[in-house]
């Protein structure tokens, strides 16, 4: 009986210890931490280093072939045959009056957008507000003025309409007085003047009337014009009667040309109308426009606004790096110490990119060729930094910098290269001619910037993404990279020093 109790606690502490085992694996998942297994990096300001690696070869100095950039016409040769030469000494120069001038007008264009930047974030100055306040007023002067003068113009067209009225009248009464076809005509023609004088004075009284409201004087300024236009015709009309049959020889030429003088005063009323019309209109838009610029200048700054004009001063910048760019390539520079061999150009020649202008023999002896990639090349300037790594000298890392690039490519397996000369700092005294050399050079490189490590960055749908930890969760989030690096990524927006991401898994 006892060995049965003793078998049955037995069973019962086994059974006890796989439930509780059981229960360990089925509820610590629910306890589990997300980030447990992850590798997490805190976001912080660092180094972001671009760099390009290949391997090359020891090689002694050869005659350097230079040329100019850009095509350009000489405006000086600094060398002849047999000169000595320093490093940085100016060999010839093209003429840079042109683009010179641009880069001054770039670095205003980049002076006026900061100023722009500087006034958006720090609001109006008092005097700013005045001139945008002051333009609204004068534009409103210009156009009250317009309208003020407005009845003076009216009023001369109205006068004009009358006087061809009372002309026409005398000239039927004096000739066209039987209801023949020119008398029929010469007859509605001048019902038709009397009409549109009648209408005028109705339309430029009730603007007189109306204190010369800017309404009534633009319906005014219509009516006026649509009744010259139909006043010219009639007198048109009028005028060809006159010429007409019988009365050819009857009515005067004195007669005839005063219908002709009022076809002149007509036209002449109609150009006034139009150009008051044409004022009021390009009055009223610099109104409005005066005015919105006032109230978007004194606006509420928006996010919008800043980064159009960030976008603005970067644009500005650039222009001027470009120009700049230009400006140098205008300069025959000597990328080393060496002896002139030849001289290809004279003053006022002009020349075209990379044809050969000056020959030389660097004093140097020995340098490293390197083949570089398409892709790469675009990135490399000459000037870099260069990291160098003999096979022959293991325990030492020598400085260089990018003497020249090839502009020709070199094809190698079908694939594009080009080839980069790269001179020593700090040579070695036993180094050798065709001895292995690995290369790194230091295209790019900022410093004290917010990074995110390549690894924690995954591109979907054009969109750069990271595993971010935020609330002991792990949440997708979407930012924009600027410099990419060797092993990280320039952070532009979407994360912020101290945020921590995902790397990888343990």
């Amino acid at each position: 009986m006892n060995s049965k109790i003793k078998i049955k606690k037995v069973w019962l502490v086994v059974i006890g210890a796989i439930v509780l085992i059981a229960g360990y694996y089925i509820i610590k998942p629910f306890f589990k931490s997300p980030t447990e297994g992850l590798i997490i990096e805190k976001i912080q300001k660092s180094e972001v280093l671009q760099e390009v690696s290949e391997t090359g070869s020891v090689r002694a100095a050869e005659e350097i072939n230079l040329g100019f950039k850009s095509i350009g016409k000489i405006a000086r040769v600094n060398v002849i045959v047999g000169n000595n030469v320093k490093k940085g000494d100016i060999l010839a120069e093209l003429d840079v009056s042109q683009t010179s001038a641009q880069l001054q007008s770039a670095q205003a264009a980049l002076d006026a957008a900061n100023t722009q930047y500087d006034k958006l974030i720090n609001g109006l100055t008092t005097e700013d507000r005045k001139v945008y306040e002051d333009a609204v007023t004068s534009a409103k002067t210009n156009l009250n003025n317009t309208y003020d003068g407005s009845l003076n113009t009216l009023n001369n067209a109205y006068t004009a309409i009358y006087n061809a009225y009372t002309t026409v009248s005398t000239l039927q009464k004096d000739y066209f007085l039987t209801a023949d076809p020119e008398g029929i005509q010469v007859s509605a023609a001048k019902d038709d003047i009397e009409k549109n004088l009648q209408t005028d004075k109705k339309y430029i009284d009730n603007a007189s009337n109306g204190s010369l409201s800017p309404n009534s004087i633009d319906l005014a300024a219509s009516t006026v014009a649509a009744s010259l236009n139909n006043v010219y015709n009639d007198l048109k009309i009028i005028r060809n009667q006159c010429d007409s049959g019988t009365y050819y020889s009857q009515i005067s030429a004195t007669d005839k040309t005063a219908l002709d003088t009022q076809k002149t005063y007509i036209s002449t009323a109609l150009t006034s109308i139009n150009s008051l019309q044409s004022n009021i209109a390009s009055y009223r838009a610099a109104l409005k426009a005066a005015e919105d610029n006032l109230a978007s200048k004194t606006a509420n700054v928006r996010p919008e606004d800043i980064n159009i004009s960030q976008s603005q001063i970067k644009q500005a910048q650039a222009n001027i790096n470009s120009l700049q760019s230009q400006v140098n390539d205008n300069y025959l520079i000597s990328p080393i110490d060496g002896k002139i061999t030849d001289v290809n150009i004279k003053r006022g020649q002009v020349v075209s990119p990379s044809q050969p202008s000056i020959n030389m023999l660097s004093t140097e002896p020995f340098q490293i060729k390197v083949n570089i990639y398409e892709q790469d090349i675009v990135n490399v300037k000459v000037g870099n930094d260069v990291k160098i790594g003999l096979v022959a000298f293991p325990k030492q890392t020598f400085e260089g910098k990018v003497l020249l690039i090839d502009p020709a490519e070199t094809i190698v397996d079908n694939v594009i290269y080009y080839q980069v000369t790269i001179e020593f700092i700090n040579q070695p005294d036993d180094i050798r001619s065709g001895m292995t050399a690995d290369i790194t050079i230091e295209t790019n490189k900022k410093e004290n910037t917010l990074r995110v490590p390549k690894i924690a960055v995954e591109n979907i749908a054009d969109k750069s993404i990271v595993q971010v930890v935020n609330n002991n969760k792990i949440e997708s989030r979407e930012i924009k990279t600027g410099l990419e690096g060797n092993d990280y990524y320039e952070i532009i927006s979407g994360l912020n020093e101290g945020d921590q991401v995902v790397v990888g898994k343990k």
